[in-house]
C-alpha cells in the first residue's frame, strides 16, 4: 500500500482528530493572516498621521538693525530672497513652505471689529500652511486660501464681515498708501483660543504694495512643511550642507509640537501590537508542536507494525507528512475567504476610527505565510517523530505489550 493512499485512509478513519486538527489549522492561518494585514494597515496608518500632523523648521533673517516709525522702534531683520526659498523648497522630502510677515494698515473703507483704526495684516504665501490654521486655531469657513498666484486677495474673519456687510467678493481699501483687496475668504476663530479678529490674511504683493518694500524679499518668517516628521533634523542637516546661503545670517528652528504629541503613542502603539502578534504566534507554534506531537506519538504501535512488515521510515515520516499536509491545505482553502472577509471588515472598522486605512490581502503575501506555515508543519512532524524513529521495530513492539 503506498504512502497516499494510507494517508488518505487515516485522514477519513480518524474523521474527529483530523477535524480537530483542521480546525486548529484554519485558527491559526486566520489569525496569521488577519494580524499581519491589521499590523500592516496600522504602520500605514502611522505613516498617514504623520504625514498629515506634520513638522516644520522655519528659516529667519537674523536681526539687523532698529528703525524708527514714529515713537516705535522697529526691529529689522535680515530679508530672505524668493530664490534662497526656492532652493530650500526643491528639497524632494519638503512637500509645501509658506512665507509669512506682517505689518500694520491703517482701514479706508471699512471698520476694524476692535474699533481701532489700523490693524494686522499678515501676507503668506499659502494661508492654508499658516500656523494658525494648520493648528485649528483658525479654520476657513467661507471661500478659499491664498495661493502663490494671487494678487491683492484677502481672508478676513467673520467678525469683520459681519460689522462692515461685506461677503465673498466684497473689496476692502487701505490708506498710506491706498491698496484695495478682494475678500476670498472668510475665517473664524476657535472660541476657546483667543485671536485678533482685526488680522486679515493677505498675499505679499499687497504686503509690498502696503509697506512699499522691495517685492520677492520677505522681512518673516519661512515654514517648511516635511513629508516625514521622523526625519526632520536629518533634512534640517541635508539642507544647511547643500544649500548655498550665508547661514551666519540666518537661522533654522525646528518646530515639532504637533509630531511629538502623538509620536510617542505611534511607537508604543506599533511596539504593542508587534509584540502581541509575535507572542501569540510562538503560542500557535507551540501548541501545533504539541498537537502534532501527541497526534503522532499516539501511534506507536502503528508504526512499530509498519517497520516489522519492512516499510522504511522514510515511508513512513512521508506518510505522516502527507496527512498533516492534506488538512494544511484544505484549511487554507477554507481561510482564504473567510480571512479577506474579516479583513475587510476590520479595515472599515479601523477607517471609522482613524481615517483612510487601507487593509489589503495581497498574493504574495498569503503565499509566503501559507509556505511559512508547511515548513512549521514540516518541523512539526519532524521532531515529533524523531522519539519513535530512533528505536528499533522490536523496542516499539516491547513498550506496546
Amino acid at each position: 500500500m503506498n504512502v497516499l493512499k494510507r494517508a488518505f485512509l487515516y485522514n477519513t478513519r480518524k474523521k474527529g482528530k483530523s477535524l480537530t486538527l483542521f480546525l486548529l489549522f484554519v485558527l491559526i492561518t486566520l489569525f496569521v493572516t488577519i494580524s499581519f494585514s491589521v499590523l500592516s494597515a496600522t504602520q500605514a496608518a502611522a505613516t498617514n498621521l504623520r504625514e498629515t500632523v506634520g513638522a516644520s523648521f522655519t528659516l529667519r533673517g537674523k536681526p539687523m538693525e532698529l528703525s524708527t516709525s514714529g515713537e516705535d522702534y522697529v526691529m529689522q531683520f535680515i530679508p530672505i530672497s524668493q530664490q534662497d526659498i526656492d532652493l530650500i523648497a526643491g528639497n524632494t522630502e519638503i512637500k509645501a513652505c509658506n512665507a509669512q510677515q506682517s505689518a500694520t494698515a491703517a482701514a479706508s473703507s471699512f471698520i476694524f471689529p476692535s474699533g481701532m483704526p489700523s490693524g494686522t495684516i499678515s501676507a503668506n504665501t499659502s494661508s492654508a500652511w499658516n500656523r494658525n490654521f494648520t493648528s485649528g486655531i483658525l479654520t476657513l469657513a467661507e471661500g478659499r486660501h491664498i495661493t502663490q498666484d494671487d494678487r491683492h486677495a484677502a481672508l478676513v474673519s467673520r467678525e469683520l464681515a459681519e460689522e462692515n456687510g461685506l461677503q465673498i467678493g466684497s473689496e476692502l481699501s487701505f490708506k498710506d498708501p491706498a491698496v484695495t483687496v478682494e475678500i476670498i475668504g472668510i475665517y473664524e476663530s476657535d472660541p476657546s483660543m483667543e485671536f485678533d479678529a482685526d488680522t486679515i490674511f493677505t498675499d505679499h504683493n499687497t504686503y509690498w504694495a502696503l509697506t512699499e518694500s522691495e517685492a520677492g524679499t520677505y522681512s518673516g518668517r519661512v515654514d517648511f512643511f516635511v513629508i516625514d516628521p521622523a526625519r526632520l533634523e536629518t533634512v534640517m542637516e541635508q539642507i544647511k550642507k547643500d544649500t548655498p546661503l550665508q547661514w551666519e545670517d540666518y537661522t533654522l528652528q525646528a518646530d515639532t509640537a504637533e509630531y511629538d504629541a502623538i509620536s510617542y503613542q505611534l511607537s508604543t502603539i506599533g511596539r504593542l501590537t508587534t509584540l502581541l502578534i509575535v507572542s501569540a504566534i510562538t503560542v500557535s507554534i507551540v501548541v501545533l508542536f504539541l498537537i502534532l506531537a501527541m497526534r503522532i506519538r499516539g501511534r506507536v504501535h502503528e508504526v512499530g507494525v509498519l517497520l516489522a512488515v519492512g516499510v522504511a521510515k522514510g515511508h513512513i515520516i512521508a506518510q505522516f507528512f502527507v496527512e498533516t499536509t492534506a488538512v494544511l491545505l484544505l484549511a487554507f482553502l477554507f481561510s482564504w475567504p473567510v480571512s479577506y472577509f474579516a479583513a475587510m471588515q476590520i479595515g472599515a472598522f479601523l477607517r471609522n476610527m482613524v481615517g483612510a486605512v487601507n487593509v489589503d490581502l495581497p498574493a504574495w503575501k498569503l503565499l509566503l505565510q501559507y509556505g511559512m506555515e508547511a515548513f512549521v508543519v514540516f518541523a512539526g512532524v519532524m521532531v515529533a517523530a524523531y522519539p519513535i524513529f530512533h528505536l528499533h521495530p522490536k523496542e516499539i513492539l516491547s513498550k506496546m505489550s
